[in-house]
């Protein structure tokens, strides 16, 4: 995770101070910064830890509808012993309309396929092999790709002007009822654009102590975001209640817990549910450095004199 390779922050409080964050300057500071959002102050330097990695594999495909449960069980079971040089990503969604995808799937519900392999090239082929076997052949690209593109390919994807709303959820294991149900709505998606996304949270980020920063919780490796994106104003209460009805559906299964940076405006309740255990000593850092709430257009941690208990959304 981004937050576990930050080594300081440079930042201004509410009331204009310049304050430095690190391991030994203000370090409460510098854990709540790790995953507490824009709740402190205004970041305006960050020092981060760097990897060496020019380039990664990047293999992409589409599995039709009536192999999309399959998928999702070997996905399930597979990450789980994945070595750390594989990312793979599952996106169920109706196909897109263009010319890169094959004729028969356009407008079909398929499951998205996005695997990333940042290690030797030929020790990940029998992985990229065995994630794109269950991929339409017509749909298959894998390349080189330098970590730059990768981190910029997906900038056009959310114009300004567009609309959006979204829900998540941690899951410690997708049990088979949670696919059948996954599975299900994507026939009903209302809108093309609008996803079920799926990703895997285990490895290196598992390996970091829980208390270490204020990120959420990182025993539930699997993370669900339902990503509704629609154009008209028309269509909003088509698109909100799919994803609020297939969030209830699936909520019984999930841990508690929501990333917060998959959360829309409504969901104020969840933010002490992010945090958890955190909660608390997320409040004390929040009254010290902003405690009239001048940060509060987010998803907010009110300082201690508002902190009695969740509060309402606006």
């Amino acid at each position: 995770m981004s937050c576990d390779n930050v080594e300081g922050f440079t930042l201004v409080t509410a009331d204009g101070s310049v304050v430095r964050a690190n391991a030994s300057e203000n370090p409460d500071l510098f854990w709540a910064l790790r995953g507490g959002g824009g709740n402190f102050g205004v970041v305006t330097e960050f020092e981060l830890k760097l990897h060496p990695l020019t380039s990664v594999v990047l293999a992409e495909g589409l599995s039709p509808e009536p192999g999309i449960r399959r998928l999702l069980e070997c996905w399930r079971d597979f990450m789980a012993e994945a070595p750390l040089d594989l990312k793979w990503n599952i996106d169920l969604r109706l196909a897109p309309h263009t010319k890169e995808v094959p004729a028969e799937l356009r407008g079909r519900p398929v499951a998205s396929n996005s695997i990333v392999w940042t290690g030797d090239p030929e020790t990940g082929r029998p992985y990229l092999e065995r994630a794109l076997s269950m991929c339409s052949p017509d749909s298959v690209s894998c390349r080189t790709v330098s970590f730059l593109d990768l981190q910029t390919m997906a900038d056009s994807i959310f114009p300004h002007g567009r609309r959006y709303y979204t829900k998540s959820g941690y899951f410690s294991y997708l049990d088979d009822r949670t696919i059948d149900r996954m599975v299900e709505a994507v026939a009903a998606i209302p809108s093309p654009e609008t996803v079920i996304e799926l990703a895997y949270l285990g490895g290196a980020a598992a390996r970091m102590a829980a208390t270490e920063t204020a990120f959420g919780d990182r025993s539930a490796p699997f993370i669900m975001n339902l990503l509704a994106n629609w154009s008209e104003a028309s269509a909003d209460v088509g698109n909100i209640s799919w994803i609020r009805g297939l969030f209830n559906q699936l909520r019984p299964s999930m841990r508690p817990g929501v990333y917060v940076n998959f959360m829309s405006g409504d969901e104020q309740d969840r933010v002490p549910e992010a945090y958890q255990g955190r909660w608390d000593r997320m409040v004390a850092v929040k009254t010290h450095y902003d405690p009239h709430n001048f940060f509060r257009l987010n998803q907010n941690i009110p300082p201690a004199k508002h902190a009695a208990g969740p509060v309402p959304s606006s």
